[in-house]
């Protein structure tokens, strides 16, 4: 199927009239160009839900993450990294990781050092 600019108004033009005029159509195919320039990419997993507008956006990995004096973490697709800051290596065996679908703790001895919710939920049964 071509997928020039006729192609492209044509389907709108569609869309719009099954939707029964209006903007709907057009945001649903504005989101379909965003899915598909990240996928031509090979960054799919920088697809994210806006939290304002609802609408299908492109973030980075950093803007998929966050940071503190303390920690820095940063969610893709595939993994969720966390660098704990001014801990010696020695100690990371001794930390004591736990996650939910959407959320991550990180404690060490009886403190806590890193608990939030995470950009987008995860199977907790395939975090190490």
């Amino acid at each position: 199927e071509d997928g020039g600019v006729e192609a492209c108004g044509a389907r709108l033009a569609e869309e719009e009239a099954k939707a029964g005029g209006g903007g709907a159509a057009r945001l649903r195919l504005a989101e379909e160009a965003v899915m598909a320039l990240a996928r031509a990419d090979g960054d799919a997993s920088s697809l994210a839900v806006d939290g304002e507008s609802g609408r299908v956006v492109r973030r980075s990995h950093a803007e998929l993450g966050g940071a503190t004096e303390s920690y820095e973490w940063e969610q893709s697709g595939e993994e969720i990294i966390v660098r704990l800051c001014g801990l010696p290596r020695s100690l990371a065996s001794s930390l004591r990781v736990r996650s939910t679908s959407d959320s991550l703790e990180v404690r060490h001895g009886g403190g806590e050092l890193l608990r939030g919710k995470l950009h987008a939920q995860v199977v907790s049964d395939e975090t190490t």
